[in-house]
């Protein structure tokens, strides 16, 4: 019978003893080297392995709150002893927790008559608070028995229970029997090196393996998956021959809104839509004057949006809420040129959070501007930039935006589902007109973490930024991303 090292020295441990945890055995022997001997001895008949599940308790949060601050029904308990009867003035005294301690309540004598809570005789649920605390400390200490768990299972938040799979192992009539002889230790080959290699010699041991047997998870750091996606989109723009813009958090609403011809009274300027700050910035008087005038009397063909403009709404400061802000500067900047450039960068709405919504969410926009770019060009662009995110089946419907016209809204198929994926448009005359840009300007954006909930296969867009380490460790790198 060949033995490896390891195996001998787990049959001389176990000889003579009943059943020992592999929690036990992990304490004296390497934890790698002890389960693949388990598993060895297991198939020569030599151990036996038996498994079962095993049930483990932890307090919760709000087991951990009711210890310090009281049961529900504790709290009612000595509300009621104080004379407040009234479930309107308990409800004053404890708010939502007053349900929680009328349920239990309830479930021990107490009722409710013309609005006043009756309890005949406080010791039964004297003694459910007695016991209730008694389990939530044992379950803290690590100590809570399968016939206490009962009492808090049902209670939400009170415990964390976890089922784990136990193994103990014993041996068998047949590893009793090995002889003192075949468990003397050898020199064996357990690795290979290259220097095992150079000096290998048939009077070497190599040490068996099987490439089927138990081996610990290798979990490599990885970049966040919203920053491999980042950079897979970035180089789609690149390769697109586009030029990649920065900006900044922090802007005006001149630069964010007035410049864009987005009017002073729309609602995306309303605190719903936008975090602003404190203070004012500072205005170039001579942007300031063309802003003004387009907004009040318009461009030629434009009407402008006949109000008076304020220089006060405008100098608001505010977190940017598109990346155009950033196209804008750049194209006033130069106004003469010809370019494609593109942002992905964070931009801030002011937005109710869900599992579909985010506050702060990541915004990759593209623009081309110079002689020829038309409608046509858009579209073009459009399709070859989805195509090469992967999507299929593009499609377009008429949308409004203020600063565009005409304005699309843009849908396509990605990994199988049918989802809206941003906005496009040609620039309004208003917005170049007055800084002297003679050429069209075809613009489009999308926001990525929905796409990226697809890839991932999430529910809830708020999972991209929980930064769970266990979600971390276990995703796969996002290989192939857009095939």
């Amino acid at each position: 019978m060949e033995l490896t090292n390891g195996e001998k020295k787990l049959i001389k441990y176990l000889k003579g003893k009943g059943y020992v945890g592999a929690e036990e055995l992990f304490k004296i022997f390497d934890k790698n080297e002890v389960t693949s001997s388990i598993s060895w001895l297991r198939e020569k008949k030599i151990i036996s392995v038996l498994e079962k599940p095993v049930t483990y308790y932890s307090i919760g949060s709000e087991g951990e709150k009711v210890l310090t601050s009281g049961l529900p029904e504790e709290n009612l308990l000595r509300f009621y002893n104080s004379g407040q009867r009234s479930t309107v003035e308990l409800e004053k005294s404890m708010g939502d927790e007053l349900r929680y301690g009328l349920a239990q309540v309830f479930r021990n004598g107490g009722r409710v008559v013309n609005g006043e809570l009756v309890i005949e005789g406080d010791q039964r649920i004297r003694d459910q608070i007695l016991r209730t605390r008694s389990a939530l400390e044992m379950v803290r200490n690590g100590k809570l028995s399968e016939q206490d768990a009962p009492l808090l299972k049902p209670r939400k938040g009170f415990i964390n229970e976890k089922v784990r799979m136990e193994r103990t192992v014993k041996l068998t009539a047949v590893g009793e029997q090995v002889a003192p002889e075949l468990l003397e230790e050898s020199d064996e080959i357990n690795q290979i090196t290259p220097e095992i290699i150079e000096k290998f010699n048939d009077k070497m041991s190599l040490r068996p393996y099987d490439p089927t047997l138990y081996a610990p998870r290798y979990l490599p750091g990885k970049i966040h998956p919203l920053s491999e996606f980042i950079a897979e989109v970035r180089e789609v723009m690149l390769e697109m021959g586009f030029k990649e813009l920065k900006g900044q958090l922090v802007e005006t609403a001149f630069w964010n809104m007035d410049m864009l011809f987005i009017p002073q009274n729309h609602p995306a300027r309303d605190m719903q839509d936008t975090f602003y700050l404190k203070g004012e910035g500072e205005l170039d008087p001579s942007q300031e004057k063309k802003v003004k005038r387009v907004h009040e009397r318009g461009v030629a063909g434009s009407r402008g949006w006949q109000y008076k403009w304020s220089k006060e709404e405008a100098s608001k400061l505010l977190l940017r809420t598109h990346t155009t802000v950033n196209t804008i500067r750049y194209i006033v900047e130069h106004p003469a040129e010809e370019c494609k450039i593109f942002s992905v960068e964070k931009i801030f709405r002011r937005e109710n959070v869900d599992a579909s919504h985010l506050a702060e969410f990541s915004q990759v926009e593209g623009v081309i501007s110079g002689r020829g770019v038309t409608f046509g060009v858009l579209m073009d662009t459009l399709e070859t930039f989805y195509h090469r995110l992967g999507v299929k089946d593009i499609r377009v419907k008429p949308s409004y935006f203020p600063y565009t016209e005409p304005s699309l809204e843009v849908f396509g198929t990605f990994k199988g589902k049918d989802m809206e994926l941003g906005g496009a448009g040609m620039f309004r005359p208003e917005v170049l007109k007055p800084w002297g840009i003679k050429y069209n300007v075809a613009a489009w954006g999308l926001g990525l973490e929905r796409l990226l909930m697809t890839v991932l296969n999430l529910e809830d867009i708020r999972d991209i930024y929980r930064n769970d380490l266990s979600f971390l460790k276990e995703r796969k790198i996002l290989k192939n991303l857009f095939e």
